[in-house]
C-alpha cells in the first residue's frame, strides 16, 4: 500500500467513526492532561495536529482564551463534529481546517506550541513529518504529543488482533500502536531534529467498561479498518467469539480499560 492510498484509508476510517468517536472517554481525559502542559501565556499561537473531534484544541481553547489555535485533520467528518462542539461551547479562537499534515505550508518559527493527541504514530513517514513540524515552532516553543504505552488496551487488544489474523486472515498493515509506546522510541524520534529539552510523562488512564463498550471502542477508532474487512456473517461470528473470550478472561461482564499514556514535551532553542 503506497502512502497516498494509506492516507485515504485513514481518512475513510475516521469519517466512518466520527459520530461515535467521543464515546471513548479516554480522549477527553487525555485532552485535559495535555492542556495542563500548555504554559500560561498571552496570545499563544498553537497548531493542533490530527485534531479529530477537537478534544485537545477545545480543551486548550477554553483554558487559553487569548490563544489563536489552528486545528487540522484529514477527516472532514471528524472536523464537522469538532466545529459543532466549538459552537456549543462558544469558543471562537479555533480555526478548523481539513488538510494533510504533509502538505501544510507554514513558515518557520510560526507557532509557540504544537500539539498532537494520539496522532504521530499514524503518520506513514513519521520522522520526516516530525522534522518538518519542528521547523514551524518558535525558539522557546514546545511540541506536546501523546501516545499509548506498551500495555495500553491489553491484554484484550492482543486477543483481538491474534484472532483476526489467525482465524480470519486479517493482518494489521503495521503495528501502529507499537510506535512511540516507550520512552526509548520517543527519544529516538526527538533526536531526529534539534531540540533543547525533552520530558516524557507517564499517566495512567484506567476505568471500568462493559464488554459491549469494549466492542463499541473497537468500532469507534482505528481498529474499525480491520473489522471492515469482514463480511456481515464473519463479523457477527468474530464478535460473538471475541466477546466470549474477553468475558471468559475477565470472569465478569466488565473489564478495566487500560489507556495509559505517555505525554512528551519537547522544547526548542
Amino acid at each position: 500500500m503506497d502512502k497516498e492510498e494509506y492516507k485515504k484509508g485513514v481518512e475513510a476510517t475516521f469519517d466512518a467513526v466520527a459520530q461515535r468517536y467521543d464515546k471513548n472517554r479516554f480522549f477527553a481525559i487525555s485532552a485535559a492532561n495535555m492542556a495542563g502542559l500548555v504554559p500560561l501565556a498571552e496570545s499563544l499561537r498553537i497548531l493542533d495536529l490530527s485534531t479529530g473531534t477537537g478534544a485537545v484544541a477545545l480543551e486548550v481553547a477554553g483554558k487559553h482564551p487569548s490563544a489563536q489555535i489552528h486545528a487540522i485533520d484529514l477527516s472532514q467528518g471528524m472536523l464537522e463534529i469538532a466545529k459543532s462542539k466549538a459552537r456549543e461551547k462558544g469558543l471562537t479562537n479555533i480555526e478548523f481546517r481539513q488538510c494533510d499534515v504533509d502538505t501544510i505550508a507554514y513558515d518557520s518559527h510560526t507557532f509557540d506550541i504544537v500539539t498532537c493527541g494520539y496522532g504521530l504514530f499514524f503518520y506513514p513517514d513519521m520522522e520526516a513529518t516530525y522534522q518538518a513540524i519542528c521547523k514551524t515552532i518558535k525558539p522557546g516553543g514546545r511540541f506536546l504529543f501523546s501516545s499509548f504505552t506498551e500495555q495500553a488496551f491489553n491484554p484484550y487488544a492482543e486477543l483481538f488482533l491474534k484472532r483476526l489474523e489467525h482465524e480470519y486472515g486479517v493482518e494489521p498493515p503495521s503495528r501502529l500502536r507499537e510506535r512511540l509506546n516507550s520512552k526509548g522510541q520517543i527519544k529516538a524520534l526527538a533526536a531526529t531534529a534539534q531540540f533543547n529539552t525533552i520530558d516524557v510523562i507517564h499517566e495512567p488512564i484506567r476505568y471500568p467498561i462493559s464488554i459491549i463498550e469494549w466492542w463499541y471502542l473497537l468500532n469507534g477508532a482505528g481498529f474499525k479498518s480491520l473489522l471492515d474487512q469482514l463480511d456481515n456473517k464473519r463479523l457477527e461470528r468474530f464478535k460473538k467469539d471475541h466477546l466470549a473470550e474477553i468475558q471468559g478472561l475477565s470472569g465478569a461482564t466488565t473489564i478495566e480499560l487500560n489507556a495509559d499514556s505517555l505525554y512528551t514535551v519537547v522544547t526548542f532553542n
